[in-house]
């Protein structure tokens, strides 16, 4: 009977003591670590290939003036490259740096083949334009006007 009474006693104090802080230390205290922020970059997904290629190809029509044939080429070149870029973020069995560096050259291929339709000025343009469609905002501000009192 007393050895049941202690062996209570005993699992009741410790039961206190774990009952404290469940989790560890918690925010507030001394000898908290905030959890780890992850990196955005980590987690690529894939991309719609017509989506890209709808924002993409227009305007490089309108800034190289392609006739219908360099426009299909382009059209062709720019499927290939997206089909490609998910292919490659699909791999979940390679490493991220693998990855990139997949990314990478699929990008420098993609930019030799555009020697066929582009010159090297308009390769350079080309590598250089945001296809990305940010509303772009019109930011006038207004002036003050002094009036001057003379």
């Amino acid at each position: 009977m007393m050895n049941r009474l202690l062996l209570f006693l005993a699992l009741l104090s410790f039961s206190n003591l774990f009952s404290q802080q469940p989790y560890g230390v918690q925010r507030g205290q001394r000898g908290y670590v905030p959890p780890p922020k992850f990196e955005s970059s980590v987690y690529i997904t894939t991309i719609d290939s017509y989506e890209e290629l709808n924002k993409t190809l227009p305007k490089c029509v309108e800034l190289f003036s392609l006739d219908d044939f360099e426009k299909e080429i382009l059209k062709a070149l720019l499927l290939e490259k997206y089909e490609n870029y998910n292919k490659i973020v699909e791999k979940t069995d390679s490493s991220k740096q693998a990855r990139q560096e997949s990314l990478k050259q699929l990008e420098i291929n993609f930019v030799k083949s555009l020697s066929v339709i582009l010159t090297p000025d308009e390769i350079a343009t080309f590598v250089d334009t945001d296809f990305s469609q940010k509303k772009e905002k019109n930011k006038k501000r207004k002036k003050k006007r002094k009036k001057n009192d003379e």
